[in-house]
């Protein structure tokens, strides 16, 4: 009788492949997955596309002006525009009345009215007043006040410039207004990971516990088990939905960043790129440490209906570390981090702004990665000994102190 080339560990040591793929498998067939993830792509492809389009396409407003006056403060309004950069255009359209600019505001010729009445301009819309924010708006305003004050200058026996020294107000800030651009950014990024990551958490977690518990009710586990070391089939679980939740997540992050380059503010790609790759080794360190918890939680519950039950405590921890790791600033935002899943969202903001060192992202990988290790220690233990608990729910101190019945 010939010897066998393996033993029965060395032929169930490579199981958990077989799990995980089968994972990938079934969630590559799930039209409610493909549907997720394709439409969240469409999405932000479409909202990159009408920003640039929007933001890139050049803007004419026409003035109806009733004299040469009107139509020297429009040109001079359309110089003060041009010296910011801008691309949009102001441009005057004599009218011998006011009734005739209200006809050809009614015909859509016309935005507005700038007309002298007594000792001040003003500027008229059709049925409603102009908005004080809008470009042409504070075009206008800008090249009224400048004429207003050269004539109270003269008048004065002065010059413009010495009737107006002093009187208007610098703003600035103590850094430059790079830091500013930073800063802004990083709040911004902070919120746009925290959101990714709470929610592929969330989608993913849930998934995974009501697929332990699904084949704990129907009783599939006992088979599975039969055949599977329970850290097999668990680490092929994990393993299954970190790959899918992982490639999503760069699907996204590829998408954000492409669409970046083609849009108008394709100044901070540089600027974000090294933060978003961190924040995709985060999310892979912490997604582990959690999906291990998120499988314990569905092995404690007896049926499907129980799942929200035993995934609460969960669910407030990685809510109250979430929102910390979003909102934090200042010593505050130092601190998260260094804390495990908060660190996700806090210290690719930091990198963006700018206040983190070099060295300080691998110290908090190393911290996150020395909480995963326990929180797979943990969760594989819970799983282990709740997996073929039945009769109900299974508490997590009985879970805890059972002894094992599978291996």
């Amino acid at each position: 009788m010939s010897r066998p080339d393996t033993t029965p560990d060395q032929r169930t040591g490579s199981l958990w492949q077989i799990v995980t793929g089968r994972e990938i498998s079934a969630k590559l067939h799930d039209k409610t997955f493909i549907t997720s993830t394709v439409t969240t792509l469409l999405l932000m492809v479409v909202v990159f596309g009408l920003s640039f389009l929007f933001n890139g396409r050049s803007q004419t407003t026409t003035v109806a002006v009733l004299d040469d006056r009107g139509a020297q403060l429009v040109a001079t309004a359309q110089q003060l525009n041009r010296a910011t950069g801008s691309d949009n255009t102001i441009r005057a359209l004599p009218v011998s009345s006011a009734a005739q600019a209200a006809q050809q505001m009614r015909d859509g010729n016309a935005k507005a009215l700038l007309q002298r009445t007594g000792d001040q301009w003003r500027l008229s819309g059709l049925k409603t007043s102009p908005t004080a924010t809008t470009w042409s708006t504070r075009a206008i305003s800008q090249a009224v006040a400048g004429e207003a004050t050269a004539e109270n200058a003269r008048a004065l026996g002065v010059s413009p410039q010495r009737l107006t020294a002093g009187t208007q107000l610098a703003l600035g800030s103590l850094g430059s207004e790079h830091d500013a651009e930073k800063q802004a950014a990083a709040t911004v990024l902070g919120i746009v990971f925290a959101v990714l990551f709470y929610l592929s958490m969330i989608i993913f977690g849930y998934a995974i516990a009501n697929s332990v518990v699904e084949e704990k009710q129907s009783r599939i586990a006992e088979i599975l088990l039969t055949a599977i070391p329970s850290r097999q089939l668990l680490l092929g679980k994990i393993l299954g939905n970190t790959v899918l939740a992982m490639g999503q997540m760069v699907l996204i992050v590829g998408v954000a960043l492409a669409g970046l380059s083609f849009s108008p503010w394709s100044e901070y790609l540089s600027m974000v790129t090294a933060p978003a790759l961190w924040f995709l080794v985060y999310f892979v360190v912490g997604f582990v440490a959690l999906a291990c918890l998120w499988a314990a939680s569905g092995a404690l519950a007896g049926r499907s209906e129980d799942v929200s039950s035993t995934s609460m405590p969960l669910l407030m921890v990685v809510m109250a570390v979430y929102f910390y790791g979003m909102l934090a600033n200042g010593s505050s935002q130092v601190i998260a981090s260094y804390i495990p899943v908060a660190s996700a969202i806090a210290m690719p903001t930091r990198l963006v702004s700018g206040s983190a060192d070099w060295w300080e992202p691998i110290v908090s990988i190393a911290i996150s990665l020395v909480f995963s290790v326990l929180t797979i220690w943990a969760g594989e233990r819970i799983y282990r000994r709740a997996i073929l608990q039945t009769g109900g729910k299974t508490s997590l101190r009985k879970a805890w102190r059972n002894v094992d019945v599978v291996r």
